[in-house]
């Protein structure tokens, strides 16, 4: 990245006006990718078992709903810190991998099913969206937080392959949770 010496303050202020707009319209995106999550989520069958009535992936839609409004308001004040991107970051991936986690619990299916499953892609629109800044350190910490995510929801040795194993019934999961 250039040092500020060497850039005129007013080609500064227009790559920091830019990068506030890209933010308020990065928040704007996400409002409508959980929107369109919501939308796909309610007019699809559910895989409810007889005995299974609760899902987590409303929960997780639910959070993100409100993470992603706070994070909109934030952006059109222009208060959106580098922490504060960060952290939307990782709640981005992580309520994202969280919430296909789910899925295979829903659909009883095992924990290959949701790695194997085309909503897995959508990891790849966030890391895009970070591309509308000027800085690459948010797409590559979006890269290395999906890599991570991923890394850990893999079955066999990682976390998910730990919680997992012994587990006949994936239903068991949420009773052990909770």
């Amino acid at each position: 990245m250039l040092r500020s010496k060497q850039l005129p303050k007013r080609v500064l202020s227009a790559i920091r006006f830019q990068d506030e707009e890209s933010e308020y319209l990065i928040s704007w995106i996400q409002l409508t990718v959980v929107g369109f999550f919501s939308i796909l989520y309610a007019v699809s069958p559910k895989a409810f078992a007889d005995r299974q009535t609760f899902s987590l992936v409303p929960w997780f839609l639910a959070v993100y709903l409100v993470l992603t409004c706070i994070r909109v308001m934030v952006a059109r004040h222009h208060r959106l810190s580098a922490i504060l991107l960060y952290g939307s970051i990782l709640a981005d991936i992580g309520l994202l991998l969280a919430m296909i986690f789910a899925f295979h619990l829903q659909y009883r299916q095992p924990p290959s099913f949701y790695l194997k499953a085309p909503t897995l892609l959508y990891v790849f629109i966030f890391i895009a969206l970070r591309a509308l800044r000027f800085e690459a350190r948010f797409v590559i910490a979006a890269g290395i937080s999906a890599l991570q995510g991923y890394r850990a929801n893999q079955p066999g040795d990682r976390l998910v392959g730990r919680i997992v194993e012994g587990v006949e019934d994936p239903l068991d999961l949420v009773v052990l949770a909770s």
